[in-house]
């Protein structure tokens, strides 16, 4: 490895501690021109692990910072240490991939003693894999129980009145978005003083045209008590296909 980094000699005694046991935060990284911040104390030492072996490390002023390359984890694992009790400086290193890591290492913000940094790109990448392999069912099943998808952006979209049909008034509640698909959360009240029914068909609903063609439609219970009383209100399920 280029510019040889000094040994961490003045807390070889914390380095037995049982770091895998200690709570790990996470830090996305996002590309090579997105920095990442990492804060550090003279008081105790940060471990800092990357997706990735890395090949080179620059330290902008290494009279800030003392950093060790952590044995056993393959280049990719480092404890560091502030020298100096305020400071800031870059570290940039590159990854075996040829991934380019610039980050800040400074006092300026909260000490955190484990870090892992994951590679934002490929987790992207894994939830877009993952989106492209459900259908309409897949998620209205997720919209009805209320639990988040991979790759699914999920937007509260709240418009009261939404529109109206059929003596029903619709409240647009959420957009669920995915390569493919757009769903919709719509909350349905009946405003007849008498029992009614929601007709998808009879119903005209406002679209956009990124939303694609309404396709698949589910409602837990379509008859609606009379206005006012229980069950007078139910919740819509649209998906449309793009």
């Amino acid at each position: 490895m280029k510019n040889a980094l000094r040994p961490l000699l003045l807390i070889l005694a914390l380095l037995a501690l049982p770091f895998a046991a200690l709570h790990a935060d996470t830090l996305v990284w996002q590309g090579p021109t997105k920095t990442l911040t990492i804060g550090l104390t003279q008081d105790d030492v940060s471990h800092v692990e990357f997706p990735e072996p890395i090949t080179n490390v620059t330290l902008e002023d290494p009279s800030y910072v003392d950093i060790l390359v952590v044995d056993g984890y393959n280049n990719r694992a480092f404890r560091m240490r502030s020298l100096l009790p305020k400071m800031a400086t870059r570290m940039f290193l590159t990854g075996q991939s040829g991934n380019t890591y610039i980050v800040v290492l400074t006092t300026d913000v909260p000490y955190r003693s484990f870090l892992q940094v994951v590679n934002g790109l490929e987790l992207d990448q894994v939830k877009r894999n993952i989106s492209k392999n459900f259908g309409p069912h897949d998620l209205i099943r997720s919209m009805a129980q209320d639990e988040d998808i991979p790759g699914v952006n999920r937007e509260t979209y709240v418009i009261p009145n939404w529109f109206r049909g059929n003596g029903m008034m619709f409240d647009l509640a959420e957009v669920w978005q995915s390569p493919q698909l757009t769903g919709l959360v719509v909350h349905v009240r009946n405003e007849y003083a008498k029992p009614n029914e929601v007709n998808l068909p009879a119903i005209t609903i406002p679209k956009t045209d990124e939303w694609g063609v309404l396709r698949f439609a589910s409602m837990e219970n379509l008859r609606l008590a009379p206005a006012g009383q229980p069950g007078d209100k139910g919740v819509l399920f649209l998906v449309f296909l793009r």
